[in-house]
């Protein structure tokens, strides 16, 4: 069972945590604007039903976003393909 706390704080918002909004779950990646103005952007992760990014203001974050505890994001590794050439 997952564990999800609300976010009520946007200060609490880390690359590094995973968060469920409208049962997708998504990464934080940055906030535009300031002040009243900032909106919380996040990202779908791999191989989730919605695949565009989403920004909320500070009020929908409180009501639509929940942390999911005891997970952290990792990026993809990058493979590096080395080919080696017959002589």
């Amino acid at each position: 069972m997952m564990n999800l706390k609300p976010v009520f704080d946007p200060k609490t918002l880390s690359t590094s945590k995973i968060y469920l909004i409208d049962c997708v779950q998504y990464r934080y990646v940055r906030t535009d604007g300031s002040g009243k103005n900032s909106r919380y952007v996040f990202a779908p992760l791999p191989n989730q039903r919605k695949t565009s990014d989403i920004s909320l203001n500070s009020t929908k974050l409180g009501i639509k976003c929940q942390v999911i505890e005891g997970i952290v994001y990792q990026p993809p590794k990058e493979q590096n393909v080395v080919q080696m050439g017959l002589l």
